[in-house]
């Protein structure tokens, strides 16, 4: 009987949810549509850019070691349920019912990660390479860790998958780009989560630490913003100089990086047709922000123990070749 692989739609704050009693697969997402909330498996995801910034995923992997309330608090977010209610020292991430969030799943849609569904039914992830790849490497994380996302478009309705890949083009849901900002083919990206799987950006990492400092993400949102910020200054500042193991190292990385992206002048930030200003430049830089960054139990701290901990271990993760 086929009843088991069957699953319900509920109404959720304007938004379709997936029951949770079963994890999206070819025979589940039959009927859903744009704008659902569906289950899945960090495994099921496709990669739609081939780097990502490691030193930002360290951070996270960092702070969850120490700060179990933004753990779970993320957790929440992650699956659109604003905040974390109730945990205990036995709650796990990987199982929801350990923890009470402050809403039900999918009631803040716009805090949760993005999906597209592919003429081959796959699950091609447009937002949340950094937060899922934390996920699978966290304690307790991994490939079968279960979290909620957002159908942003379905493009089953096109004729095969090369029509596909220039669709998502258009529509701004793919990065071709590799560490250098130099063009890749579709057929290079990541088939997987894991950051052995991506080339390490860390133009792209300090994009992440030089929000709130010299830019901001402009709303409405615009993919891969970072990456094209990133592309802009490749070739004005040269972080090989820089020792990023470092906090002296860190910080001045941080403060030049800063620097160049009040500089910018261009109405086209990384081939984008856009503006500096419409991607979030600031006219100032925040020095506020910027000695909050380096202090105690803050992002950069927690990201450079973190670090160290990967070198004590000898652990080191480099796509591979």
């Amino acid at each position: 009987m086929n009843n088991l692989i069957k699953f319900f739609i509920v109404t959720l704050g304007g938004l379709s949810l997936l029951s949770q009693a079963a994890f999206a697969d070819h025979h589940s997402l039959e009927n859903v549509k744009k704008g659902d909330v569906i289950p899945v498996t960090l495994k099921q995801l496709k990669p739609t850019q081939a780097s990502v910034g490691y030193d930002q995923i360290y951070y996270k992997l960092g702070r969850y070691q120490f700060d179990t309330e933004k753990l779970f608090d993320e957790m929440c977010e992650n699956n659109g349920q604003k905040a974390i209610s109730k945990f205990s020292r036995s709650s796990n991430p990987a199982d929801m019912s350990s923890y009470q969030c402050t809403d039900e799943i999918g009631a803040k849609p716009t805090d949760m990660k993005t999906v597209v569904i592919g003429p081959d039914n796959g699950l091609y992830l447009t937002d949340g390479h950094h937060t899922f790849n934390v996920l699978w490497h966290m304690e307790n994380g991994g490939p079968d860790f279960k979290v909620h996302v957002v159908v942003a478009d379905d493009y089953r309705h096109l004729s095969d998958m090369e029509a596909f890949w220039s669709q998502m083009k258009d529509d701004n849901n793919l990065l071709l780009l590799d560490d250098k900002f130099q063009p890749i083919e579709h057929s290079q990206l990541p088939t997987s989560l894991g950051l052995d799987n991506f080339y390490n950006n860390p133009y792209r990492a300090l994009m992440y630490y030089t929000r709130k400092i010299a830019w901001e993400k402009p709303k409405p949102a615009f993919n891969y913003v970072e990456f094209y910020w990133g592309k802009e200054i490749f070739d004005k500042i040269d972080l090989s100089k820089y020792d990023l193991n470092s906090e002296q190292g860190y910080k001045k990385a941080v403060e030049d990086t800063a620097q160049v992206i009040l500089s910018v002048d261009t109405n086209n930030v990384g081939g984008t047709m856009r503006s500096a200003e419409r991607l979030g430049q600031f006219k100032g830089f925040d020095k506020k922000e910027f000695e909050k960054l380096f202090r105690k139990n803050q992002k950069i701290d927690y990201m450079l123990r973190y670090k160290k901990q990967l070198n004590q271990q000898g652990i080191e993760h480099r796509k591979a070749s």
